[in-house]
């Protein structure tokens, strides 16, 4: 049955402070069904490494996922991490990027989620399902493997798992030594338009894009996340400001460091991933599958799709995967 969206009422931003950074406001998205189906949970989303929530709700009809699954009948949150989007990242994030670490890495997404889930179980006491998408698939399985009294069901989209990626570290390293990648990132980086179609392109198996994603959606993102940086603008070229944290992890992990235990992950669990990602490789999914402690999982691959599925031409194979694993209980 095809979700009602017709009772998808307008996306809401609430706020609140994370416990270890009481100067800093935690944005949340808000995006619910007016008539809630009772038996559904309600669902945290929780984003990547460069883009934030509001990649889950881009301003064109077709391309919201947090539309797509509260029309279903639930109410979805998404998060903005501190640093991205609506969350402000204070002093790292104003000062020069040398003069700072990579800033909020998972450690300081596990306090921001730990918030988010505090407001959305006020709203509505229940546990939750968790989704994470790439980095916030990392962060997702960390918090919900410490976490398991608090997460009814988990889906890891593009999942990221303790492998040596020589690919992705070589994207990323450019001419600096991807052994430490990891320690020589300062606290952000400034994405532009360029970066983000160089970024996406790298993942598709074809040089003709239109293949994977139609005409104006790599300009739609980058318009509505620079639209959250006040000084996007002013820069030249125009570009917003990313935390760095997410990418030092990453690093780690295609080095082969696993950031979080798959045998604490207890709860009925999804890997989904698009066949042409090379960051989410099938490699690491079927190695994560095997560790993850639950008999309740399973593991889908939608084809064609890069490592931004989401906001391709199929993503609505990835969302009836992921309305399927979330069924009504």
């Amino acid at each position: 049955m095809e979700p009602d969206l017709s009772n998808v009422v307008e996306t809401r931003l609430l706020r609140t402070r994370g416990p270890g950074a009481p100067s800093i406001e935690i944005g949340i998205l808000e995006k619910r069904s007016s008539a809630l189906d009772l038996r559904l949970p309600p669902m945290l989303l929780l984003h990547g490494a460069t883009f934030g929530a509001r990649l889950f709700d881009l301003p064109r009809a077709g391309y919201s996922l947090m539309t797509a699954l509260a029309g279903e009948g639930r109410a979805v949150y998404a998060l903005d991490i501190r640093g991205f989007g609506t969350s402000p990242g204070g002093a790292a994030m104003e000062e020069a990027p040398s003069r700072n670490p990579p800033f909020a890495g998972v450690d300081e997404a596990i306090e921001d989620i730990a918030a988010a889930v505090d407001v959305i179980v006020r709203r509505q006491p229940a546990r939750l399902d968790l989704v994470g998408f790439s980095w916030g698939a990392v962060a997702a399985a960390r918090y919900a493997g410490d976490n398991p009294e608090k997460v009814v069901r988990l889906a890891l989209y593009a999942p990221l798992y303790a492998e040596i990626n020589a690919t992705w570290l070589a994207r990323m390293a450019g001419s600096r030594d991807s052994g430490h990648l990891a320690e020589t990132l300062g606290a952000y980086r400034l994405v532009t338009l360029d970066g983000v179609i160089r970024r996406w392109d790298s993942d598709l198996p074809t040089a003709n894009s239109s293949v994977y994603r139609e005409d104006g959606i790599a300009e739609l993102v980058f318009e509505t996340l620079s639209a959250l940086d006040p000084r996007s603008s002013s820069r030249l070229p125009p570009a917003f400001c990313c935390p760095n944290g997410p990418l030092a992890d990453i690093a780690r992990i295609c080095q082969g460091q696993p950031l979080y235990d798959p045998a604490k992950l207890t709860m009925p669990t999804l890997l989904v991933r698009g066949d042409d990602d090379t960051t989410s490789t099938h490699s690491a999914a079927v190695r994560l599958l095997g560790k993850i402690a639950s008999p309740q999982k399973r593991y889908c691959v939608v084809a064609p799709g890069s490592h931004f599925l989401c906001i391709e031409r199929n993503r609505a194979k990835l969302y009836e995967h992921l309305n399927d694993f979330f069924a009504p209980i």
